[in-house]
């Protein structure tokens, strides 16, 4: 399951700039891949059988818009930030820097006493399924990360850089509103995650 949060950040003002300059600009622009960190939350659960488990997690688990809880959750923050190369007719893009944080919010079994090997190894198994889940929402942010920053290094100079600031944040709302479609897609493809193995018992 995914949910997005999205921050904008850019220099202000409207500077005019040379069509020419922009031009041979556009050929040494620095692209950086995108800084990429990822953030691990737990709430924890604990018991010594199958149902202990699974009643823990349906009280602790998270209540997602659609009214279902669901056992793990993949969110995102993502900021974007670029330099102006201005001249006097044109405003284009420089050093377009952009941050992806992932967050994964998961169960964590706190075991207190004696639990069977069976039990253990099933809830591992389990994790690891959840895991491979989750990450392949991390994938997804990841790939459409990329994609807005070589797109915003492609831009063509805006006649000011006011004009360009709208044409960034336009191209990156789009996209993320292309990411979360694709996440859906994703959890539908997947049975948000069952049909990976991310089911227990």
């Amino acid at each position: 399951m995914t949910v997005t949060t999205t921050a904008f950040a850019g220099e202000n003002g409207a500077v005019m700039a040379s069509l020419e300059k922009d031009r041979s600009s556009l050929k040494r622009k620095t692209v950086s891949a995108p800084l990429h960190t990822e953030t691990y939350e737990y709430y924890e659960i604990c018991g010594s059988c199958e149902r202990d488990l699974l009643d823990q997690m349906t009280r602790k688990a998270v209540m997602w818009h659609d009214g279902v809880k669901y056992d793990s959750v993949t969110s995102w923050k993502v900021k974007w930030d670029y330099d102006y190369d201005r001249s006097s007719h044109a405003c284009s893009a420089d050093s377009f820097r952009m941050t992806v944080n992932v967050i994964y919010r998961l169960p964590k079994w706190v075991r207190t006493g004696d639990v069977p090997q069976s039990l253990v190894d099933k809830w591992d198994a389990y994790m690891k399924h959840l895991m491979t889940h989750e990450n392949g929402h991390g994938k997804i942010v990841l790939e459409a990360a990329d994609e807005m920053t070589r797109a915003v290094a492609e831009l063509s100079p805006a006649p000011t850089c006011e004009d360009l600031d709208r044409q960034v944040k336009t191209l990156c709302r789009l996209r993320l509103k292309k990411l979360d479609d694709e996440q859906k897609r994703y959890d539908e493809s997947t049975s948000h995650g069952i049909l990976q193995g991310a089911l227990f018992p």
